[in-house]
């Protein structure tokens, strides 16, 4: 999704679906973006600031921190920026030579901090298996014979 910032005169509404290539989310949290979809528009505003103003949905799916399974994750993201048309912008955001601006980046920005930090469907955070635990382990009353020693030294001490 392009659009030449040189001839927008009027605002640009956009109302389309779209698709990122597979290798920008590779090596990420993310597993897969799917049906995703854009509506809103761009255009200069009254102080000739670039005004964007899109809301995103679709849905992620993301490992869960915990099991490793797959997650479908909702996502219904606003965007409401207004930028500066300046070298730094121009820089950053189009192709400096034909001022053709990438809507692409801005949408992937916006929707990698809408990833959470942990997800999980776990609802038991005291779960045990054979050689790890998550959680407090159970208890057990033995005691570990190298420190049985300490035990009579304590007791010893109580008693004076």
């Amino acid at each position: 999704m392009k659009i030449n910032i040189n001839n927008l005169t009027d605002k640009v509404y956009l109302d389309e679906d779209f698709t990122f290539d597979k290798n920008i989310y590779d090596n990420k949290d993310i597993v897969a973006l799917n049906n995703l979809h854009v509506k809103g528009y761009v255009g200069y505003n009254t102080i000739d600031n670039l005004e964007i103003d899109l809301n995103v949905t679709g849905k992620m799916v993301l490992k869960d921190s915990v099991t490793l399974d797959n997650i479908d994750y909702p996502l219904d993201l606003k965007i409401k920026e207004e930028y500066e048309v300046n070298e730094e912008f121009l820089k950053e955001y189009t192709k400096t030579e034909q001022k053709t601006l990438d809507i692409m980046k801005i949408l992937w920005e916006n929707i990698v901090l809408e990833v959470p930090i942990r997800l999980t469907t776990v609802n038991d955070a005291h779960m045990f298996g054979d050689g790890w635990s998550l959680g407090e382990e159970p208890k057990n009353d033995e005691i570990d014979p190298r420190l049985a020693k300490l035990t009579n030294l304590w007791d010893k001490i109580g008693k004076e």
